[in-house]
């Protein structure tokens, strides 16, 4: 039966570049901080635990529980400490990068095959002969598909899929906003567990008293409680409440909240009803650019009757 020979090193090596580029992506996808030697450190372990498969005897070590296992293992080392859901997200982002990566370059290698391959042996011969251009072919065709993917989402060719008119009503008026639908955003109001929107002030400013341009037209941070403090004696008082947040770049923070009266976001030309909701106020802008001024979860896209 002819044979092969298989060089451990060149395995540790080229799963090492393959783990940091898979894990690498999958901090992209998940939208988390690149910390480029934990990164490493998740690739070194999971390059280590690819010549299990060398082992004389180690059979538990390629059963589905324990890959499952060092997969978390790998993840957390990479990217822990962070909330069961956020680690979840990463930890899925994962698999989506290792089986698209080990997909494209097995895929490369074979594709460039002339011929048949008509046994298990033949299938190693090829891989081991062709690995590392089969690994560099891959990483090339990730690499090429992140880059084309970002230029047709810097051109807008996704924004219908991510971008949709918010209609915003509250005391007989009424805003149209231009919103992101932000699938990281699961900020909810503590005392109603309402979902949030988080919009700008700028485009809400037709909808608040009198009260908000003193507290938000500020070059400093707003003062919620000054802010809530000074309507006492408005109708409209019960509407507004302090929302927590840890994100926009702050820490235990805090944004006012306002409950309108409703809300519609329009979906293709439908209009949908969000129903109950919070509206957070943000002072700065949350685009740059300018292109959207709301932030809402995909929990929100739900019709409600």
């Amino acid at each position: 039966m002819a044979g092969y020979t298989v060089y451990l090193d060149q395995v540790f090596v080229g799963n090492l570049v393959m783990n940091y580029a898979i894990l690498w992506a999958a901090a992209k996808l998940a939208r988390i901080p690149v910390i480029k030697w934990r990164i490493a450190a998740g690739a070194a372990l999971g390059a280590f635990y690819s010549l299990a498969l060398f082992i004389p005897e180690s059979t538990f070590l390629l059963s589905v529980w324990f890959k499952s296992a060092a997969s978390v293992i790998i993840a957390a080392a990479a990217f822990a400490p962070l909330k069961p859901k956020k680690f979840l997200i990463c930890l899925g982002c994962f698999y989506l990068t290792s089986f698209t990566l080990g997909g494209l370059t097995l895929g490369l290698i074979f594709f460039t095959v002339s011929g048949r391959v008509v046994s298990y042996n033949g299938i190693g011969a090829v891989v081991a002969e062709r690995f590392w251009p089969g690994i560099f072919l891959g990483l090339a065709a990730l690499w090429g598909a992140v880059k084309g993917i970002a230029c047709l989402i810097k051109k807008g060719c996704f924004d219908s899929l991510y971008k949709m008119n918010m209609i915003i009503k509250s005391g007989g008026k009424e805003v149209n906003v231009e919103a992101l639908l932000d699938t990281g955003n699961s900020l909810k109001d503590p005392l109603t567990r309402r979902p949030v929107i988080v919009a700008e002030y700028a485009v809400l400013k037709s909808l608040l008293p009198k009260e908000a341009q003193l507290c938000f037209e500020k070059d400093e941070e707003p003062d919620v409680w000054g802010f809530l403090g000074s309507l006492s004696g408005n109708p409209g008082a019960s509407r507004y409440s302090p929302v927590p947040f840890q994100s926009l770049g702050k820490v235990n923070g805090l944004m006012v909240g306002f409950r309108p009266d409703e809300v519609f976001i329009d979906r293709d030309g439908r209009l949908i009803r969000a129903g109950q909701v919070v509206i957070a106020i943000y002072h700065k802008r949350l685009d740059p650019g300018g292109s959207y001024n709301a932030l809402l979860s995909s929990e929100l896209l739900a019709p409600v009757s």
